[in-house]
């Protein structure tokens, strides 16, 4: 390792730290508009009912979009969901938006094949998921989509390059990314009652799990796939 490559490894366990204080610093300077931006939900709520079918449309579509091209975390959208049109109607605009990018992806993968699929993701993550994959059933495929710290946009391709059925295993991948979509929604839906200085820790931890999986990426989907296989294999001997 080099001089320069110490020295940025050096700086990787402060940056976690540093976030949290500029995120803390931000939230105090801007507490007063972040507090009156969560304290009129109604209005922002009665602004998004007069859109009429527009606004839920362009939710359904962005979360759609997001699972081909994946410009924005579903996560975040599932949030936002939540705080806009309440949990129940929350989860099921994030929850069509998933269905339909999800169908899109396995449809175009298993029409155009692997080149097209190539064009679409990173080359290296999808031979390295291929290989972890490989001769996988629809169980192992499910858990993907339940457990966190796991490419689930990207086993959507993998689904649609395999010989599994894409109408049962979309069925499976719906079932699989339900509670989470539930628990987003539900943060987004009572995000407007916590207290300015309650997301100082909040956003504190998810950016240190952005900088852990960011990190050690490779690793956290290491240990997610060692619990998968393991679960997969006691359901087949059992």
């Amino acid at each position: 390792m080099s001089k320069r490559e110490r020295r940025g490894s050096n700086w990787l366990p402060i940056l976690p730290i540093a976030l949290l204080l500029a995120l803390g610093a931000a939230l105090w300077i801007w507490r007063e508009p972040i507090r009156t931006l969560f304290i009129n939900r109604e209005r922002i709520q009665a602004w998004v009912a007069r859109l009429g079918p527009w606004g839920p449309l362009a939710t359904i579509g962005l979360n759609a979009a997001q699972v081909i091209v994946a410009p924005i975390p579903g996560q975040f959208i599932g949030v936002t969901n939540g705080y806009l049109y309440g949990v129940a109607a929350g989860t099921l605009y994030s929850m069509v938006g998933l269905v339909m990018g999800t169908a899109t992806v396995m449809i175009l993968a298993r029409r155009f094949g692997r080149p097209f699929v190539e064009g679409l993701v990173n080359e290296e993550q999808l031979t390295r998921w291929d290989e972890i994959t490989a001769r996988q059933g629809p169980w192992f495929f499910f858990l993907i989509f339940l457990f966190p710290f796991l490419p689930d946009d990207l086993t959507g391709f993998l689904i649609g390059l395999s010989p599994l059925s894409i109408p049962r295993m979309l069925v499976l991948t719906t079932l699989g990314r339900l509670p989470g979509v539930l628990v987003s929604s539900w943060v987004g839906a009572r995000a407007h009652a916590l207290p300015w200085w309650a997301w100082i820790p909040l956003a504190g931890g998810t950016a240190g799990l952005a900088w852990l999986f960011w990190r050690y990426q490779e690793e956290m989907e290491a240990l997610m796939v060692r619990l998968i296989r393991r679960l997969t294999q006691q359901t087949v001997l059992g």
